[in-house]
């Protein structure tokens, strides 16, 4: 059992680090293209795992989440790479700071830290289930763990680059987003009977069971940029 434990871990390390240094690499290429064709790559795979393990309203609902979290994704970048020069000079030094991928990563990391915490939290506190027969694990103290994560986390970020805390309520929204989103894919797992949604990440399972917490946390955030960000 120990010796299962540690190859596991050792499987997830090193498929942890390649997405990271994916992810990192895709930031500091800041080539529009190459981060197009990731995405869709990435939105390819998922939707496959979705028709692959028929969860069910396969074809709608999968090909709508799936396509939001797309579509936001190359917008997003292409809607500021594109119009930038249109906005207030604090607004273009922000993005001249970080660069749109880098705001970008702040909000999809964001996501992770909701995970983590969440995961930290309800692990050694959690008492009150939420949803027991969809995903067992999940207790209201660690959703608000979460959410005290992502709070954490955007006031650091807004601190740091000088931003309007009014973002703050935006990451929030983004971690009740990730649970809602971590919460569907459980749902379907748990109707098809299945574990993991695949298997091409080795030690983590497939790319939805990486990519379910995004799926609504990351097109909402985005979207909320876009309209709010030049009003604050």
């Amino acid at each position: 059992m120990e010796k299962e434990y540690k190859t596991n871990l050792i499987k997830r390390s090193i498929t942890a680090m390649a997405i990271i240094a994916s992810i990192i690499l895709i930031i500091l290429l800041q080539n529009f293209w190459v981060f197009s064709i990731m995405i869709s790559l990435i939105c390819i795979l998922a939707f496959h795992e979705w028709i692959k393990n028929n969860f069910e309203s396969r074809y709608y609902s999968g090909l709508s989440l799936i396509f939001l979290f797309w579509f936001s994704s190359i917008y997003f970048v292409f809607y500021f790479s594109s119009s930038l020069d249109s906005f207030p000079t604090p607004f273009k030094i922000t993005f001249d700071t970080l660069s749109i991928y880098g705001i970008f990563l702040i909000i999809i990391f964001n996501t992770a830290i909701f995970d983590t915490f969440a995961y930290i939290i309800g692990s050694n506190f959690g008492k009150n289930f939420i949803t027991p027969k969809i995903s067992p694990n999940k207790t209201l103290e660690g959703l608000v763990g979460g959410l005290m994560g992502s709070a954490i986390y955007s006031f650091i970020i807004c601190y740091s680059y000088d931003l309007n805390y009014w973002l703050i309520p935006i990451f929030i929204i983004g971690g009740l987003c990730a649970f809602a989103g971590d919460l569907k894919i459980s749902f379907h797992k748990r109707q098809s009977g299945i574990k993991d949604t695949g298997s091409l990440l080795p030690g983590h399972g497939g790319i939805l069971d990486r990519l379910d917490s995004h799926l609504i946390a990351t097109p909402v955030m985005l979207i909320l940029t876009i309209l709010l960000f030049p009003l604050l």
